[in-house]
């Protein structure tokens, strides 16, 4: 089926033909609808803490954090072309009409858009290739092209072609600050070692790998002569051995107009490998894209703590079980804090183990929590597009918490879509994770992956259609198996940016 040719290609990426004629067989088979037996609600899945207790644990992270290495993990390689699709709309509406007036009729937000460019962070920028005014609707036709050019286009800004982490996003006082840098910002408020170091990694593109270190050094500088902070910052890139094959219609290997197979990005799921390349025991993982200005920073620390706190309570409670499972008698005290944490994690077990002799219950015990752990938090749904947490079945008949996308899910299953309407949040991406076992161990991540998790999606490539194969999500199937527990954060601490508009938004001003 391969030949020598394609046997160094796959040399080349790390990968073995075994691999390949895996992902080649879920094309041929397709990918199981994940099985929901229930949204996680508050009461039922999600906790939602008191202002006392968010103090308690508040308290509990500032007292404990200096015992643990830490760092915080922002996948930043994501393009920003999706950021201005409505102003590429309208470059190339102008180009060809050039009547703005109809535009704005159609489009009131263009037109609020240029009567209000001086009020966008890169507006400073924007200005160096103009010597005159530029805000205004009622500019000329060319003056509105070259603007948008200027902003998109590589003769000017280039935003178009850049990632979302190196945009201006926030406007103080006649600077601004990219999306990279509020970052270092929010993580200095939470994440200081003894040492005054902080710990931060961004996966990045190759391509714009040069850039984020460039903008890191000038970062580490000003932290180090303001704040006297050390900045530990790391780069990684997804790794060729992620890529996945692409197939035609008929699920034999697409190959490009050479004769080699292609190969495409494994998505998210891909960035498992980097963050299981990770030491530090604690790993807080977030959006580049969700971030806020400074007035609103401090809301978000509040609940970054929580998380924290929370995953401190919950690993100690976790790791005291398993370091004692020795000493566990029958009707030991150890049973009933087993039985709380199992109760919490996944109810239907307790009856299965409940019964077990000594010996065997230790086993399960051991197999059941000796896990990575995560806390997540959750935000009340509120419109806003992306996956929620559900209990879920899978194949074993094994029921737990997951992050779960509605592509995941069959929702022309009457019952099925009726589970998933009924859900109360959402996820925005806000994580606190701890990868080592109650011994110390670092866990290999990727056993802790369901690979039957995956996506198929319909692409093109060169006018011919193909299917393309996404590994388990991040924090989708990739952490299937890590121990989880949902916490409720307030819809304030969910600031993405999703459209250029939204750089003006009340939670993006400063």
């Amino acid at each position: 089926m391969y030949s020598e040719i394609d046997l160094s290609q796959l040399r080349k990426k790390g990968l073995g033909p075994e691999t390949v004629n895996q992902q080649i067989k879920y094309f041929e088979e397709g990918i199981d609808f994940v099985e929901i037996v229930a949204p996680a609600i508050p009461g039922k899945g999600i906790s939602v803490f008191s202002e006392e207790e968010i103090s308690k644990y508040l308290r509990f992270f500032d007292n404990n954090i200096l015992d643990y290495s830490f760092t915080r993990f922002i996948p930043a390689s994501g393009a920003a072309s999706r950021m201005f699709k409505d102003l590429f709309e309208t470059l190339e509406y102008l180009s060809n009409i050039g009547k703005a007036e109809d535009l704005y009729e159609k489009k009131p937000n263009i037109a609020k858009f240029f009567n209000s460019l001086n009020e966008y962070p890169f507006h400073n920028d924007l200005k160096q290739f103009f010597n005159k005014e530029i805000v205004g609707a009622d500019q000329k036709t060319e003056v509105l092209i070259e603007i948008l050019e200027k902003i998109l286009l590589s003769e000017g800004l280039n935003y178009s072609s850049l990632p979302k982490g190196l945009l201006k996003f926030h406007k103080y006082n006649g600077d601004a600050r990219t999306a990279f840098e509020e970052h270092f910002m929010e993580a200095k408020q939470y994440l200081l070692n003894e040492k005054l170091e902080l710990n931060l990694h961004f996966t990045v593109s190759p391509e714009h790998k040069d850039l984020f270190m460039d903008l890191s050094g000038k970062i580490k500088a000003k932290f180090k002569s303001e704040y006297a902070i050390s900045c530990n910052t790391e780069f990684s890139v997804q790794k060729p051995s992620t890529d996945t094959v692409a197939v035609d219609k008929n699920n034999n290997i697409f190959r490009n107009d050479d004769g080699s197979m292609l190969f495409r990005p494994g998505g998210h799921g891909a960035l498992l490998e980097n963050l299981n390349d990770l030491k530090e025991q604690i790993v807080f993982i977030g959006n580049i894209d969700n971030i806020a200005p400074e007035r609103t920073m401090p809301e978000r620390i509040k609940y970054k703590k929580l998380l924290g706190g929370v995953l401190m309570e919950k690993m100690g409670k976790v790791h005291h079980i398993l370091s004692n499972l020795d000493n566990y008698e029958k009707d030991s005290v150890i049973k009933n804090e087993i039985l709380e944490i199992i109760r919490e994690l996944a109810p239907e077990s307790e009856t299965d183990i409940y019964n077990l002799s000594i010996q065997d219950f230790k086993v399960k015990i051991l197999e059941l929590l000796n896990r990575p752990i995560r806390i997540c938090g959750m935000v009340k749904n509120v419109g806003e597009p992306g996956g929620g947490p559900f209990w879920v079945k899978n194949k074993k008949a094994e029921v737990s918490k997951q992050i779960i996308e509605s592509s995941q899910i069959n929702l022309q299953d009457t019952e099925q879509n009726k589970l998933f309407q009924a859900a109360t949040h959402f996820n925005p991406v806000d994580l606190a994770c701890y990868t080592h076992d109650y011994q110390g161990n670092k866990f290999d991540l990727i056993k802790f992956r369901d690979p039957d998790m995956g996506f198929i999606s319909v692409k093109s490539q060169g006018g011919k259609e193909l299917k393309a194969l996404e590994l388990p999500g991040l924090w989708n199937g990739s952490m299937a198996a890590w121990l989880t527990w949902f916490v409720e954060v307030p819809i304030e601490t969910f600031t993405p940016v999703k459209t250029v508009f939204d750089l003006v938004r009340d939670a993006h001003r400063s």
